[in-house]
């Protein structure tokens, strides 16, 4: 029998037990501080009897022996457990498998002023049936205090949240459950040899492994920074949970594929862009286009990036400020949208947001690095141009001795320095008017790069 079912029938045997006078009860005894309010002693009774609190070396109790439910509260946060009233609602939905796990959690009620035992959550009610010690049945009264069945509508203000122990990986007798193994360390993998799937043992609410901080990396990279308030870390938290669930669902999975639990294919999609073809050249150059998911607001990833870059070396960066980066801003829509017009393209087509054909052509135009052989085009420099060509062709001139137009070197963004140290070399090469007027041209290039 499970640890689940073990809990929850411990928890059923004791119902119709009373308290004596001044809260005398046998689990006060039990646990060493009789005559006090014993509901939480309740629930670290129960999981002592069940089997829930036995465990040493190689994993954790899954319950808190306290007679405080604050105690039990911190406890279950501290492992990733602990879900507000709206966080569990929204958690378990309506799926079957996460309904089954309600049973055996704990609910919390507000100012850590009582808690309980779940028997059954029923979704479709939003209620739940729970068993609970140090309290009453409404039809008898509360002078009558003891173990009994309650049914709790959670539209009441005094449910504040639950507790969902995951008891499967502790469970060496239930149907799928898996021994939790210890965290393995140093191996983050490489391009060359990337981090194969180790396993769905290691990824569960209150898992704490190094795979669950690269799980967190990958997805960071991937573009779902956005769920972390710290970054990625080795402990499994509703986090991650929501973070993977994000990107599966991106991937067009739905159900128990987009459960936020990695497997193989999450692991595999997740890695590809963790290791793979970054936008840093070579072999995986030019990379595939990732998909529209990872161009709207709040999107944050590196395809973001890799796009402002190649907007900018094709000269339509106009609008950024501070140069590319891996959060999506208007900024990007519309320089994008300025390279769509320029293809020729309207209406849809030429909405600032990149399919396949505006990712492919991007990189058609420019590769990896700017290609100084051929005069790139009139339209990369002058006021407002932002790109590598600027930057390409302001080092150039400082190589061939112009650096005293510069105080801070190169960059993309045109400036006056860029102009007036082209105008110079221009002087030198004995033209004059318009032909020195700080705005290389293909004669002006040639000469540059020759």
């Amino acid at each position: 029998m499970s640890l689940r079912i073990n809990m929850v029938n411990t928890a059923i045997s004791q119902i119709g037990t009373l308290e004596g006078n001044n809260n005398d009860n046998k689990y006060g005894r039990w646990f060493g501080l009789n005559n006090q309010p014993w509901c939480a002693i309740f629930v670290s009774w129960c999981a002592a009897q069940s089997g829930n609190m036995e465990f040493n070396g190689e994993h954790r109790p899954l319950f808190a022996r306290s007679a405080a439910v604050r105690d039990h509260r911190w406890f279950h946060d501290t492992f990733g457990e602990y879900f507000t009233k709206s966080g569990f609602i929204n958690y378990i939905g309506n799926d079957s498998k996460k309904v089954a796990r309600a049973t055996g959690c704990l609910i919390f009620f507000s100012g850590d002023s009582h808690i309980g035992i779940v028997e059954q959550y029923y979704p479709g009610e939003q209620a739940v049936l729970t068993v609970e010690g140090n309290t009453y049945t409404p039809s008898k009264g509360e002078e009558i205090q003891g173990v009994f069945r309650r049914y709790r509508r959670l539209s009441d203000s005094k449910i504040v949240g639950f507790a969902l122990p995951y008891y499967e990986f502790y469970s060496s007798g239930s149907p799928g459950g898996v021994k939790p193994v210890p965290p393995p360390y140093g191996n983050s993998g490489t391009v060359d040899n990337p981090t194969s799937f180790p396993g769905a043992r290691y990824f569960y609410i209150g898992a704490y492994n190094n795979y669950v901080t690269l799980l967190g990396k990958m997805l960071i990279k991937a573009g779902y920074g956005n769920f972390y308030q710290v970054g990625a870390g080795p402990r499994f938290t509703e986090t991650d949970r929501q973070a993977c669930e994000a990107f599966q669902r991106a991937q067009g999975w739905s159900g128990s594929d987009a459960d936020g639990i990695p497997g193989k294919s999450t692991w595999e999609r997740l890695s590809a862009i963790y290791y793979g073809g970054g936008g840093s050249g070579g072999s995986d150059w030019p990379p595939a286009f990732p998909g529209a998911q990872y161009f709207k607001a709040g999107a944050s990833n590196q395809y973001v990036k890799l796009l402002g870059v190649q907007l900018v070396k094709t000269g339509f960066g106009r609008h950024y400020t501070v140069g590319p980066g891996p959060a999506w801003s208007e900024a990007d829509r519309l320089n994008c949208q300025e390279f769509q017009r320029a293809q020729g393209w309207t209406g849809n087509d030429a909405d600032g947001y990149p399919g396949p054909t505006t990712w492919q052509r991007l990189f058609d135009i420019v590769g990896s690095t700017p290609n100084v052989s051929i005069f790139p085009g009139s339209h990369f420099f002058g006021p407002g141009a932002n790109n590598e060509y600027v930057t390409t062709l302001g080092k150039r001139l400082i190589n061939k001795g112009y650096s005293q137009y510069y105080s801070v070197g190169a960059g993309p963004k045109w400036s006056e320095a860029d102009r007036q140290a082209c105008a110079a070399f221009q002087r030198a090469q004995g033209w004059s008017g318009s032909d020195a007027d700080g705005i290389p041209g293909p004669s002006t290039w040639q000469k540059l790069f020759a």
